[in-house]
Order: C-alpha cells, then structure tokens, then sequence
C-alpha cells in the first residue's frame, strides 16, 4: 500500500517517475535517504450475538475474513516514512489504532496525528477476521477493501480504491468511487452504488441493484431481478431474473437469457437483447437496436438509428427514424412507425401495419392483412390477408394477397398478382399491371398511365372498371365467361380479339355489347389512348 503524503493523499508512482529527470542530484539524494519503519498492532476481542463489527480507516487496504469463532481478530499493519529515523519514529507513535466495545458493537477506528508533519508519510493496512455471522459496517479511502465469508448483513464503503466482496450470505450494500467494485457468490440482495470505476457481478441468488457512473457494468448469473443506473460506460447484463431493468447513457447494453420481463432505457449507444421470457420494453438513440426471442410482447424505440431482429412471442410494436427496421417470426400484431429508412416485415402471425417516409417498405407474410401508408418509397407486400397500401413517388408490388387489395399511390406504379379478393388502385403518371385477379370486383382509375389487367379462369363474374388517360388500356378475359362491354376513349382505337355482339354502338372510339352471354360488366374509358380487350392466356 503506498504511503499517504504529508496532506493525506496518496503518493502515485507514475507521477514521481514522471518527474525523476526534472529533480537535482541533491533532491534525488534526500529522496533516497527517506528512513521507513514499522509496526504491528494486533488485538483479540470477544463478540456476542447481535454485535455489529464496524471500521473506520484512511490510508490502507483493508482485508477482511470470518471464521466460526465468537471472536474478531485486528491485526494493524503501521508504517510510517520521513527523511530521518527519528521523526518516522516519532510520528509512527503516534499512529493509534482506537477499538472500542459496547453492548450493540464493536468498532476500531485508526487515528492519525492531527497535524500532519511535512514530508511524512502514513500507511496502515489491515487484517481482519470476523465471526461469519457478524453484521459488518466499514468505511475506508485511498485504499482497496476486500471481504470475504460474510455471513450477515454488510454496508461497506470506499473510495480511491478497489472494492472486492465474495462469498457471502444477507443483504449487502457496497458503495465506492475512483476504484472497481467486484461481486461473487452472494446469497442475498446486493446493492451498489460506484462511480469512475467498473463495477463486475457474478453469482448472486437475490436481487441486484447497481448505480454507477463513468465505467462500466456487468452483471452475471442473478436469480432475482436487476436494476442498473449507468452513465458514460457500457452494461452487460446475463442470466438474470425478472423484471429487470437497465438505464443508461453513452454506452452500450447488451443483456441476454433474462428470467422474466425486461426494461431498457438507453442513449446514444447500441442495445443488443437476446433470450427474454416476458416482455421487452427497449428504447435508445444514436445507435442501433437488436434482440431475438422475446417470449412475449415487444416495445422497441430508437431514433437515429437501425431496429432489427426476430422471434417475438407476443405483438411487437416498433418505432424509429433515420434507420432501417428489419423484423422476422412474430406472433401477434406488428405495428412499425419510421421516417428517413427502410422496413422488412417477415413471418407475422397476426395483422401488419407499417408508416413509413422516404424508404422502401416490404411485408413477407401477415396472416391477417397488412395496412402500409408510406411516401417516397416503394412498397412490396406478398403471401398476406386483405392489404391497403398507400405512397407516392414509387412502385406498388402485391403478390398472393388473400382478400381484398386497396392501393392508393401517385407517380408510381402498381403491379399484383394472385388477388383472391376485391381489387381497387388509384394512381398516376405509372403503369398498373394486375394479373391472376379471383376477386368479384376491379377497378382502377389511372391517368397518364397504362392500364393492363388478367382476370383469373374459374370464376364466374369479374365486374371491371378500368379508366386512364394518354396510355392504353388491355384486358384479358377468360374464355367461357360473358361481359356486358362499355367502351370509349379519345384520339385511340378500341380492338377486341373476342367476338362482341352488339347491343349499341360500335365505332372506333366507342363500343357498346356483349360477349357470350353477358351479365358480368366490364366498363373501360380512357382519352389519348387505345383499349385493347383481349383473350387471357392460358
């Protein structure tokens, strides 16, 4: 343990090797002739049930362990360094270490001169065992503290040193700065409060409480829940019970294998979640967010900055901007909320809807329907329920849709296929391309855009509308099936490659009549462009 200086503090090494080229050959050889001695102070005292041990100290590490006996042996290590041997004599006698006794404690207390003598210094380390079930309090700074055994309850403080607490059983209270607190093996709820110093757990069967501030945080192996308070370091936090809850900021967190639900609020840092058995709530910024297999719900917010990840076993509600979200395997309802990024939905089991701006939207599988409202960006949906999509500025894609499509888009384009249900799209100065069409109805209405539509064999009636303007209109039609036909356009021709019967009109821009039987309607307009009615194919 190095000496405290002539004020108390303690001398660094590296600070005076960093002065050594600087001092005089004179001053280097005072340093040299510095006289050091010692001292060993050593006591026995007896405790009863119920005493508390307590600690008071300064300037020495501190080693404390327990044993089966009813009694708590002090072993003082003093040493004192001046410039002769007679003053180091003369202050080290005047080092006490103070132990006294009453019905509810036993407490030492090391008592240094009042006034320090200039160019003295004073270090005393300990050696302390206590009766393991012997309640401890002890305070100490500038230097480092180990306990170990502790069979009852502890409230040990430090500072300016190392903080090391094993093998214990009770509720525990450790608080310490400018130094590591590390942890193992407790039985019992833990509580700590550091700052400027790591803080390393492992191996508690109770509750776990860490505050901490510029270092880092980790925790392993807790039976009950965690709650960590961090700031300007990372926290990692793995095999815990739950509820658990991590606060931080400007660093990252990752927690993993969590017995219950678990609670992230982060900043400006990276948060990683794997293996939750209950709910997630995760939040941060200006960093990315991932997890996988969340047992139940799922909350996950960050603002600039990526979300992904899969296997959620309840509804996952999810928002973010500036950064992509990427989500596969979820069992409930996805809800997803961006701007500025890109969204992939995939496998969810219950309904889809997804806002989004400025980035390409896709849902792979949403058993119950999807709703989308986006801008700016394209939009890709396929093997899903009854769908509404709506942007602008980007293409519209729909595939294996089982119900009912709405899509509302503007200079874009919109192109389906294998619609079970119902079909209505509106948009402009793109193209809209529908085939495999089973549902009773379709309609579009375009403008300055081609139309083309396939209506699928097999059903009995398709009722389709179809209006656009400066672009051509194409419809295919299954053989076997009759359509009342309306027809007009402007500066365009009308063809039909089946036969018509008339029952109006027939020019070359408007058409009035039936095919085969009739009954099922077809109505196309269109100005600046030519209808084409054509057999589909087979």
């Amino acid at each position: 343990m190095p000496f405290s200086s002539p004020d108390g503090r303690r001398r660094r090494a590296g600070v005076a090797a960093s002065l050594l080229l600087l001092v005089t050959p004179a001053v280097a050889s005072a340093r040299a002739a510095r006289e050091e001695v010692t001292r060993e102070f050593s006591r026995t005292v007896t405790m009863r049930a119920g005493q508390a041990f307590q600690l008071e100290h300064q300037q020495g590490d501190v080693v404390i362990g327990t044993h089966a006996l009813a009694e708590a042996r002090i072993v003082a290590h003093i040493r004192v360094s001046a410039p002769s041997a007679s003053e180091a004599s003369e202050a080290l006698q005047q080092v006490a270490i103070d132990v006294q006794e009453s019905p509810t404690a036993v407490a030492v207390r090391t008592r240094y001169p009042d006034a320090r003598r200039h160019n003295v210094s004073y270090a005393v380390d300990y050696d302390i065992t206590l009766p393991e079930t012997a309640s401890l309090l002890a305070r100490n700074s500038f230097g480092d503290v180990s306990v170990k055994g502790l069979k009852a309850e502890g409230d040990v403080r430090n500072s300016h040193g190392r903080l090391t607490f094993t093998d214990a059983r009770g509720r525990q209270r450790l608080e310490n700065s400018f130094g590591a607190v590390e942890v193992a093996r407790v039985d019992g709820d833990v509580s700590i409060i550091n700052q400027n110093g790591a803080v390393r757990v492992a191996e508690v069967q109770g509750a776990l409480d860490v505050s901490n501030r510029f270092a880092s945080v980790e925790a392993r192996s807790v039976r009950k829940g965690v709650v960590v308070v961090n700031s300007n370091g990372s926290v990692l936090l793995a095999d815990a019970g739950g509820p658990s809850r991590i606060t931080n900021s400007f660093g990252t967190v990752e927690a993993s294998l969590i017995r219950g639900d678990l609670a992230v609020l982060n900043g400006n840092g990276n948060v990683s979640v794997r293996g939750v058995s209950g709910a997630a709530d995760l939040k941060t910024s200006f960093g990315s967010l991932t997890f996988e297999d969340v047992g139940r719900a799922l909350i996950a917010v960050n603002s600039n900055g990526r979300i992904g990840g899969r296997k959620v076993g309840g509804p996952a509600e999810i928002r973010t901007s500036f950064g992509a979200v990427e989500v596969a395997l979820v069992q409930g309802d996805a809800t997803v909320t961006n701007s500025n990024g890109a969204v992939t939905l995939r496998d969810v089991a219950g309904a889809a809807e997804v806002r989004s701006t400025f980035g390409r939207i896709e849902v792979r599988g949403a058993a119950k329907g999807v709703r989308i409202i986006g801008g700016n960006g394209e939009v890709a949906v396929s093997n899903v329920g009854p769908a509404f999509l709506k942007t602008s500025f980007g293409l519209v894609q729909a595939a294996s849709v089982a119900g009912a499509l709405e899509v509302e888009n503007s200079n874009g384009a919109v192109h389906a296929g294998n619609v079970k249900g119902p079909v209505t799209v509106r948009t402009s100065f793109a193209a809209v391309v529908l085939s495999g069409v089973e549902g009773p109805v379709v309609d579009v209405r375009n403008q300055n855009g081609a139309v083309e539509v396939e209506a699928a064999a097999g059903r009995a009636c398709t009722r389709i509308t179809l209006a656009t303007s400066f672009a051509p209109i194409r419809v295919r039609l299954p053989e076997g099936v009759g359509y009342d036909v309306t027809a007009r356009t402007s500066f365009g021709s009308i063809h039909s490659e089946m036969p018509l019967t008339a029952s109006g009109t027939i020019g070359a821009d408007s058409l009035n009549g039936r095919i085969g039987a009739g009954g099922c309607a077809l109505s196309l307009t269109d100005s600046n462009g030519n209808i084409e009615i054509l057999k589909a194919v087979k």
